[in-house]
């Protein structure tokens, strides 16, 4: 899930981009030399895929992460030389003040390369960097202006940029997002993960490409939106949902946010309510009876079937076969659409896996995504088998999250995939990538493409 949080100097919150059969070259210091990295090195393509409304001159592209090893240091990528630069002394890199409120006395570490400004491999004649292996980090994209880092007091760690209102703040008015990334050794390989998430937001239409080599057969993965960001931002306003819903679009962003952003007094949030106020409520007299999968859909075997009731005190209890579980608490509106764990309704619990909460987990995560796609009726009959993973209920009715079913919509994201809520990879519905052994990555500022 996307997370907005504080980049300490040694965290292991940073990531990175790129790849392609990793070696054992050390990484040139100075202006890239493409020859090095002829037999395999780490690269990833960069590429403009939306020039009728964007130069590259006006695209920044960032790549902040940790390296790997038993010594991880936060580090971020200099896109101009391909050179790893360490985040563990801060004093010694190049430092500006606020471009806002230069006498604020604040400092920053800026981060991002304009396109325009970074090698092109001879070879491809695309934007081409060769990296390391970098784990738990981020590829960073904004437009117009490079993201500054403040430096937090001390000197030690970085605050990773907000999106702010007030003039002074240093990023004020710039357009930017990420997407999640990480590269590292298997031992006998390598191994990619990337993930277009849409958990906390939308910003900058963006795709990735990864060609890997599954075992002896080669296979290109893709994953990210199918429109420009003009477009995309005009296809949520136009995408049939609750009115409330339209502030979800932030014009001066330039964004569109999940849908915690909804008060609880709006029709959409207390519809919600009702709708799980509903299932808590119809289940303490009948039970719930599903099964779990999006394989098993239509099964009739009752060796997966899981039976849930709820007691008195709003406790849901399951049990399948000899194994059991719980979800201690009703969850609100908040809970489900925004991904907030604050009331502990969804929380990880020290009970998982013990006896009588072996189902604790798949049962979080059952839930969540059921709730959000509206695909555990609340008028089922005694004893109707239900299957919340059943793709072809999904969004069908309402109430549902309508800012996620807009991410699944024909012709927004790639494959109809993507990362919308918190354990929307449940059913498979998640655009996460996940490749051994990769030939390259290409990054799209702007939509993928969809052939």
């Amino acid at each position: 899930m996307k997370t907005k949080a504080i980049l300490a100097a040694l965290s292991l919150m940073v990531i990175l981009a790129g790849c392609s059969k990793h070696n054992s070259k050390t990484t040139s210091t100075g202006p890239i030399n493409y020859n090095d990295y002829a037999n395999g090195g780490v690269h990833l393509e960069i590429v403009n895929s939306d020039p009728a409304d964007y130069n590259d001159d006006q695209l920044y592209v960032g790549v902040i992460g940790a390296t790997t090893g038993t010594n991880s240091q936060s580090a971020y990528i200099d896109l101009k030389t391909g050179k790893t630069v360490l985040l563990n002394n801060l004093s010694a890199l190049p430092q500006v003040v606020n471009p806002n409120n230069p006498t604020d006395g604040s400092k920053y570490i800026v981060i991002g390369t304009k396109m325009s400004d970074m090698p092109l491999d001879p070879a491809t004649g695309h934007r081409s960097i060769p990296l390391p292996f970098i784990q738990s980090g981020r590829i960073l994209l904004s437009i117009g202006k490079p993201l500054n880092y403040y430096i937090n007091p001390g000197g030690t760690s970085l605050a990773a940029p907000v999106k702010s209102t007030r003039p002074t703040d240093s990023n004020y008015g710039t357009v930017f997002d990420f997407m999640e990334f990480t590269y590292y050794s298997t031992g006998g390989g390598a191994r990619v993960f990337a993930n277009t998430s849409r958990v906390d937001e939308y910003a900058i239409s963006m795709g990735f490409e990864l060609n890997a080599l599954q075992g002896t057969a080669g296979t290109i993965q893709r994953a990210g939106e199918l429109m420009t960001h003009k477009n995309t931002l005009q296809a949520f306003l136009n995408f049939n949902k609750p009115a409330d819903y339209d502030s979800c679009y932030r014009a001066f962003f330039q964004d569109i946010v999940n849908p915690g952003i909804l008060g609880t007094a709006s029709v959409s949030y207390q519809h919600f309510q009702t709708y799980i106020d509903s299932i808590w409520q119809n289940y303490k007299s009948k039970d719930l009876v599903m099964i779990l999968g999006s394989n098993n859909v239509g099964s009739t075997d009752t060796s997966l079937v899981i039976r849930g009731r709820v007691d008195s005190n709003n406790v849901f209890h399951f049990t399948q076969g000899a194994q059991g579980g719980t979800l201690p608490v009703k969850p609100t509106t908040s809970d489900v659409l925004g991904g907030n764990a604050g009331t502990g309704a969804f929380n990880n619990s020290s009970l998982n896996g013990t006896p009588g909460h072996e189902l604790d987990n798949s049962l979080r995560v059952a839930f969540v995504a059921a709730l959000n796609r509206h695909s555990i009726m609340t008028d089922a009959a005694t004893g109707q088998i239900q299957y919340p993973d059943d793709v072809s209920t999904f969004y069908k009715t309402d109430p549902f999250n309508y800012y996620a079913a807009f991410w699944h919509a024909p012709g927004v994201s790639y494959n109809r995939l993507q990362y919308a809520f918190s354990y929307d990879d449940d059913a498979g519905q998640s655009s996460t990538i996940v490749g051994d052994n990769p030939a390259y990555c290409t990054l799209y500022f702007g939509p993928v493409p969809n052939n």
